[in-house]
């Protein structure tokens, strides 16, 4: 009796262990499946605090659906690389401050170097010393020209000068009058300085008359001068000639300086 009693305790206590492990695995098991469900929901995705610092210790966003990159998100879409377009141009800001405007180019200046009128005219004053073996005579007076320019170094002249001297033997007053045309050539520019030679052609008139001959004779004019200009029109000159006088039978070396203000147009 006591034999059966023994086994039957020990058949029981076996049950009872083989009951208690079925138990445990059935628990396993169901919190491994509760482990896997509550991943597969967005609950897994949400931030778990560590509770040691309070930091964060994962963060998982959702993957964002296609209709919300469609719809929310259209300017990135568009300023992709990968779309191989371009974003148009924001509208400018209505507060936005106007550029400041580009200055105004300067004034051309003027090119003295390149003529830009043809006629010229002079008016100045002149001093002509006469020499003969009959008298000799320093006259002042007007000097007066007019050139045209055929190109920019070479123009036509013409020229005159009336002078009067002081007076000589018997109460008698030197007038001169000397005339002439011929060609004037331009020496090139120099900025505002113009060197310029002429030769000109022509005759004299000279009082009082003299025994030896009368009061008209050739006269050749040679020399130059130097012009320079105030603004486009308006010039000073200087000028120095030889003049070759035949007077009284007989040749006449003289000279003749002049200066003055030149007129352009």
């Amino acid at each position: 009796m006591k034999r059966l009693l023994a086994v039957s305790l020990f058949l029981l206590g076996i049950a009872s262990v083989a009951h208690a492990q079925d138990q445990a695995l059935a628990s396993s098991e169901a919190i491994s499946n509760v482990a896997a469900d509550f991943a597969r929901t967005s609950a897994a995705g949400k931030t778990i605090l560590s509770s040691a610092n309070w930091t964060p210790a994962s963060l998982a966003l959702p993957e964002p659906s296609l209709a919300v990159l469609s719809f929310s998100a259209p300017v990135a879409a568009f300023n992709s690389p990968a779309s191989g377009t371009l974003a148009p141009p924001a509208a400018p800001s209505a507060y936005a401050a106007p550029a400041d405007p580009s200055p105004a180019p300067p004034d051309p200046s003027f090119n003295y170097e390149a003529r830009a009128y043809r006629w010229e005219i002079s008016l100045g004053f002149a001093l002509v010393r006469f020499r003969s073996s009959v008298y000799y005579a320093s006259a002042m007076g007007l000097h007066s020209s007019l050139a045209y320019f055929l190109n920019d170094w070479i123009a036509v002249e013409g020229s005159a000068t009336s002078a009067f001297a002081p007076t000589i033997y018997q109460n008698e007053h030197v007038k001169y009058l000397g005339y002439g045309a011929g060609p004037r050539f331009s020496l090139g520019h120099q900025h505002r300085f113009e060197p310029w030679a002429h030769v000109l052609v022509g005759g004299v008139h000279i009082i009082p008359q003299t025994a030896l001959g009368g009061q008209n004779g050739f006269e050749l004019q040679a020399g130059g001068g130097t012009d320079y200009a105030f603004n486009p029109r308006i010039s000073a000159r200087i000028e120095l000639d030889y003049l070759r006088t035949n007077l009284f039978g007989q040749s006449q070396n003289s000279a003749q300086g002049a200066i003055g203000f030149v007129f352009t147009f």
